[in-house]
């Protein structure tokens, strides 16, 4: 590593330092978002093994430019999502001349993880959370009339067989989205990293998200009426989530691996 690389290495940190910085909103709940920095180390991890290029030290001006303009245009406007997308894109600018053509290649299928490194879905797009918590609402209401119960509902509040739910701000699931995607978006290249069905898994990650959240609402829904108000409320309340997303990777872990499978048969490239 050049003295360029290492100052630009130190530039970089220090951006990134100041994006965290911006909107600092997130200390209301630093648990939900600390785990996002996790997006960092495992981005170094996958991309490895590290072979830098022969050429000297230089960066592509065009994805600096754009990097740059979109900085701007996050400090604007306040929206994290821009800031993190500038960032990512310098890194880009950088890497894609300091790197052989194996590790760009594994560098640009990781840049989500870059992206996904600082805590902007729930800082710019509070709304989403009362959207995961209306469909969740909406879904349950669904799974217990097709079960035969006698199902009420009002927005995101569920009466099932005379019970009353309430999906609340804190079940909206929100806050853990973003690092379910960092999750997401490693099993898909360690599965499907080699292959354009990569994309298509990346793609499919939100729904994976949602239908981990409103896999969650049902079981607490379930637990409520099989073991009472009291139990779904319980210790089982926070239990009950990580073992619904365990449940659902692991059923994307299997569709991942049928997919990596069809592409050794060529049904993918």
């Amino acid at each position: 590593m050049q003295t360029a690389d290492r100052l630009l290495t130190a530039f970089l940190a220090a951006v990134a330092v100041l994006i965290w910085s911006h909107d600092r909103s997130w200390l209301g709940a630093p648990d939900d978002a600390l785990p996002l920095l996790a997006a960092l180390p495992l981005f170094v991890w996958l991309a490895g093994p590290w072979r830098a290029s022969t050429e000297a030290f230089g960066m592509n001006r065009s994805l600096l430019a754009v990097g740059g303009v979109t900085f701007v245009l996050g400090l604007l406007t306040g929206l994290n999502l821009l800031l993190a997308l500038a960032w990512a894109s310098v890194v880009w600018a950088w890497l894609s001349r300091r790197v052989d053509r194996e590790t760009r290649k594994r560098i640009w299928r990781l840049l989500p993880l870059l992206v996904l490194a600082f805590p902007w879905l729930s800082l710019d797009f509070p709304s989403l959370g009362w959207w995961f918590r209306i469909s969740a609402a909406a879904s349950a209401e669904f799974f217990f009339q097709v079960l035969g119960f006698a199902v009420h509902r009002e927005g995101t509040q569920l009466l099932v067989a005379q019970v009353p739910f309430d999906v609340t701000p804190a079940c909206s699931g929100i806050k853990a989205l973003q690092a379910m995607m960092i999750a997401g978006t490693t099993l898909c290249f360690l599965q499907l990293g080699g292959s354009r069905a990569y994309w298509a898994g990346i793609l499919c990650l939100p729904l994976v998200a949602w239908l981990a959240n409103a896999s969650r609402v049902v079981t607490i829904v379930i637990a409520a009426l099989s073991g009472g108000p009291e139990f779904a409320s319980g210790w089982f309340h926070s239990v009950s989530g990580w073992l619904v997303i365990v449940a659902v990777f692991g059923v994307t872990y299997a569709a991942l691996e049928l997919a990596r499978r069809a592409t050794r048969k060529g049904v993918w490239a």
